[in-house]
């Protein structure tokens, strides 16, 4: 039968059939447990009891039969591919039936809420979803006293409901796919471009975050274990090769997709967590919201537990569940240091007792990094919490004390680990030790930035601070000059952390902003100058790809030293006016910025708006 519009109409299928045949019959109360027939009525009677089947069960049925079908055929496939591979034949196409399958496990926006057209043309009217609702666990009926109390007050809700959302999932596993139904086998990423890129990453990105990120040497069982890591590793692989620039686009659009349509699934596996650790780390335009969302989902799967069994059951695979959570939170304090804002995970016992870790025959040589992080973070977590975020108002006099405090815990975490991490790297040469250093300089930038807090206006650097004004210029100064100077950190700016491209254009903005308010009295503007335009030659001169920040930084940062140089030229123009007047309130200054000095830039929708930032001369540089 069809609709008056031509269509074929969408099956209205009938409510769930709770009582039995002979009940119906009589139209009287169908009294039956949940394990089904016989009901209380029938065993009374000796009757037979006969529970129909309705519409929803038969399309179970067929459903699950359809699917047993698909999988042998898949099967049958993936057989036939490895046949004519081995006689170098050409391989066969791909399964239409397995595509179309997987394009209808998500069903269209319109398919569930309201009225609108299914992948095959039916038309879904709302009534056919007043059933609609969350899924439950078909378990036993439970009575108060069953079982001792509940633990947390979630695991009464659930006994009430068995809604299976408010059930953690089991532990996370691996689990490997014959198939691999991915945007390579699809055709969107040709397979040596991938293998390019994974070689990339596996053999120099990776030991950037200490070698958590992959645990596979070869492309192809990295594909059939995790589609979603092999999305998240390509795109970090892309973002940092300068051949690749066609390349991202596909790759992130791919993890994309495939985060999008996991976001609601009840199991996520070890791999999983691990492709979100690896975005979180290096791509910044979705870190915020990746490591979040990431943290909670290591959390269903206890992950915050794995230190502890790491401990007690010296497990390889509880050690690679802490270096998981050891990577989460140290993107998630990194993050609330760049952003200022509240870390996720408060007062975490495996983060204050690293050292116990360490100490586990099932850790390793890179776990060292690991763990060197963990404790630097612990101080700088430390720091914020005593400055709290930027209100706008002055650093009390009272925290140099504190400060003095903090500098001291600074100097010795790396007078400790200067000596015990391992001086040179197999993938990143001296690194390790000179990457720690950076993290030092920029953590001591940190600590006393806070003291320009609040002095906005004409407001000068207060007498009990100048020591400390002093010392955070001359460390963002020196920080600078390091990456410039030194050979293993120049080459290490394309595959360290975004985290460390975020400071390293704090320090340059800090040094700018301090130059054009207070001029020469604390620091010569050409030494900026002269700082800021190689570190934009140097940025420029690297081999990465189009997107990565170090390009994207750039041209921002060469416009901000071409104000540098304009407003010394304005300075000396209009020497003989009472009040002097910078780049900030100077009325040439969007000519200037706009007059094409700066030279060549790139698209502004793909830095963001530089101008609300980079030419905020407030003095309140925050956290």
């Amino acid at each position: 039968m069809t609709a008056g519009n031509g269509e074929q109409p969408f099956p209205q299928i009938s409510r769930k059939v709770k009582a039995c045949a002979a009940c119906r019959k009589h139209k009287i109360k169908c009294i039956m447990d949940e394990s089904g027939p016989p009901c209380r009525r029938c065993v009374e009677r000796n009757l037979g009891c006969v529970l129909g089947k309705n519409l929803q069960s038969i399309i179970d049925e067929k459903t699950q039969c359809n699917q047993a079908i698909l999988q042998d055929l898949e099967n049958l496939h993936n057989t036939l591919k490895e046949v004519t591979r081995k006689i170098d034949l050409p391989e066969p196409v791909s399964l239409q039936s397995t595509a179309l399958q997987k394009s209808l496990e998500s069903p269209p926006r319109s398919s569930r809420f309201g009225r609108g057209v299914s992948d095959n043309g039916y038309s879904i009217g709302a009534s056919g979803q007043d059933n609609y609702g969350p899924s439950c666990d078909n378990s036993p009926k439970v009575s108060p006293e069953d079982g001792n109390l509940p633990h947390v007050p979630i695991h009464s809700l659930y006994a009430l409901t068995k809604l299976r959302a408010l059930r953690s999932p089991d532990a996370p596993d691996g689990h490997s796919s014959p198939s691999q139904d991915d945007f390579i086998a699809r055709g969107a990423l040709r397979l040596e471009d991938a293998e390019r890129l994974f070689r990339l990453y596996r053999d120099r990105l990776d030991s950037f975050i200490y070698g958590v990120g992959c645990k596979y040497q070869q492309l192809d069982e990295l594909r059939r274990k995790s589609p979603i890591l092999t999305a998240a590793t390509l795109t970090v692989a892309a973002l940092h090769d300068p051949s690749a620039n066609s390349l991202y686009g596909i790759c992130s659009t791919e993890f994309r997709r495939l985060t999008e349509r996991s976001m609601f699934d009840r199991r996520v596996n070890r791999d999983y967590l691990r492709a979100m650790c690896v975005a979180s780390y290096w791509l910044s335009d979705m870190s915020w919201m990746l490591s979040g969302y990431a943290i909670r989902r290591a959390a269903e799967c206890n992950l915050h537990n794995s230190y502890i069994r790491t401990i007690e059951e010296k497990s390889e695979e509880a050690a690679d569940d802490a270096r998981l959570w050891y990577i989460l939170n140290i993107c998630d304090q990194h993050l609330a240091t760049l952003y200022g804002r509240p870390a996720i995970v408060q007062e975490d016992s495996s983060m204050q007792q690293w050292e116990s870790f360490l100490e586990s025959p099932v850790s390793t040589e890179e776990d060292k990094r690991l763990t060197s992080q963990v404790a630097l973070l612990g101080i700088i977590g430390s720091i914020r919490e005593l400055f709290g975020p930027d209100k706008g108002r002055p650093t009390p006099r009272a925290y140099v004390h504190q400060i003095a405090h903090f500098n001291k815990q600074l100097d010795q975490w790396i007078k400790h680990w200067s000596d015990a991490l391992p001086e040179q790297h197999q993938h990143i040469g001296r690194f390790p030790r000179k990457g720690a250093l950076l993290h030092f300089h920029f953590a001591k930038l940190h600590l006393y930035s806070h003291v320009f807090r609040g002095l906005s206006g004409e407001n000068p650097i207060p007498h009990h601070f100048l020591d400390c004004a002093a010392t955070a210029i001359s460390v963002a100064t020196a920080t600078i000059d390091f990456i410039l100077t030194d050979p293993d950190v120049a080459a290490g700016v394309v595959g360290m952390p975004s985290y460390l491209h975020c400071m390293t254009a704090f320090a340059c903005m800090f040094l700018i902003k301090v130059a054009v308010k207070y001029g020469g009295d604390v620091i010569e503007p050409d030494n900026v100058w002269n700082l800021t335009t190689s570190l934009v030659q140097h940025f420029r001169s690297l081999p990465a790809g189009r997107w990565h920040l170090a390009n994207l930084m750039a041209p921002g940062l060469e416009r901000m030293a071409a104000t540098l140089k304009s407003g010394q030229s304005n300075e000396s123009n209009q020497n003989l006016r009472p009040q002097a007047t910078d780049c900030a309130t100077h009325p040439n200054t969007d000519t200037l910025i706009n007059s094409g000095l700066a030279g060549p830039i790139i698209d502004e929708g793909l830095i963001g708006p530089e101008e609300e930032f980079f030419f905020d001369y407030d003095m309140s540089f925050g956290a």
